[in-house]
């Protein structure tokens, strides 16, 4: 009886909807580009971190966002781990100067800002990001592209993995959005 009222408590708890003040995290308006002869995504990042991931921020954690983005055949299951890229973005607060500060850790740049708002500002700007999927590999096959973004609970510290896990703050990631790749402007 005891494990008939678990297992019904767990699952009316995963199906209620989620408190909007949690907050969310999504790509805005993400669109295969092209750059060159590379394929990349261009978007935005909506950040709305709920209160314990603030909390979590202003006490020393850094939170690390990661964009993924896998480029596969239509009708492959599992996808070739060649073909995944993330793309991060660290954000932490340093109480010395009283900043925060978001570093991309593809490209090394640093950027420090007065005030939260500021980061969820900044990472809501376009911008492209890179596949390394080249117009030489389009010609061959028919290929789609998928991309979701979420924290990336594997790189917090070692005491809040666990508990993050089930935590609605920290589980903010959306459905993947898809689209088939389309022929490079200029290529035959």
């Amino acid at each position: 009886m005891l494990a008939w009222t678990v297992f019904i408590t767990s699952l009316l708890s995963a199906c209620t909807p989620a408190d909007p003040r949690s907050g969310h995290l999504r790509l805005i308006d993400p669109q295969p580009q092209w750059q060159g002869e590379i394929l990349g995504l261009v978007a935005g990042i909506d950040f709305n971190p709920g209160p314990a991931v603030i909390e979590a921020l202003n006490h020393g954690v850094t939170v690390h966002i990661r964009v993924t983005i896998e480029v596969r055949r239509p009708w492959e299951v599992i996808v070739n781990d060649d073909l995944v890229r993330n793309h991060r973005f660290e954000i932490r607060y340093l109480p010395l100067i009283r900043h925060y500060e978001l570093t991309d850790l593809k490209t090394g740049e640093q950027q420090s800002f007065p005030r939260l708002s500021m980061v969820l500002d900044r990472l809501q700007r376009p911008q492209w990001l890179d596949t390394r999927f080249t117009a030489d590999e389009h010609r061959e096959r028919e290929w789609r592209m998928r991309a979701r973004v979420d924290i990336d609970r594997t790189r917090l510290p070692s005491p809040m993995r666990l508990p993050v896990w089930f935590d609605r703050n920290w589980s903010l990631s959306e459905a993947w959005q898809r689209w088939d790749i389309e022929a490079r402007p200029g290529s035959a």
